[in-house]
């Protein structure tokens, strides 16, 4: 259960960001970093979504590169060199569980806090990957959204992002080098 500095925390990030939180039991639309829609309702089922063409991240070759495995597909991402994304590369391989949030990204909570230095950003973009420190979890961002002010990037995908339009709710990820 996370401490109550961590739901006043939330709970200004909600009134700056107008992002919504809920309790650590439902893997719903609760505390995402970059949406902005509220309540229930918000959590996909697992149809395709249909607000246009197929978009592709636009690829960055610079960085680590890792594979993220899911559904019987593999996706290609690449992180940076931000303390962040070098703490996590420290647990790769590893198999995490992640959920959907409002139709834009997949997040996964992670055992414990990560090295975060920043620099924050908030000019997120469909196919990011980024550290959202209140909640020590990774984010992979597929659609269109906006932002709350502390977002590490970790590195971005660099295959076609439709794959996480088409997956369930709820879904168990391998990331690993190469």
């Amino acid at each position: 259960m996370k401490s109550p500095a961590w739901l006043a925390t939330a709970a200004a990030l909600s009134a700056l960001a107008a992002c919504s939180s809920t309790s650590d039991n439902e893997p719903s639309t609760a505390s995402s970093p970059t949406s902005t829609g509220t309540g229930a309702g918000n959590t996909s089922t697992a149809s395709p979504m249909t607000s246009g063409p197929a978009k592709t991240a636009e690829a960055n070759t610079s960085g680590t590169p890792i594979t993220i495995t899911v559904g019987g597909r593999t996706v290609t991402a690449t992180l940076n060199d931000s303390d962040v994304s070098q703490d996590f590369i420290e647990t790769l391989p590893v198999t995490l569980p992640w959920y959907r949030n409002y139709n834009i990204e997949f997040i996964t909570e992670l055992a414990a806090p990560m090295t975060e230095t920043g620099p924050f950003y908030t000019d997120v973009q469909p196919g990011d990957l980024v550290y959202y420190n209140p909640m020590d979890s990774i984010t992979v961002i597929y659609e269109e959204t906006s932002s709350v002010p502390t977002l590490t990037k970790m590195g971005e995908v660099t295959s076609d992002l439709a794959i996480f339009r088409n997956l369930p709710d709820n879904v168990e990820m391998r990331i690993e080098l190469g």
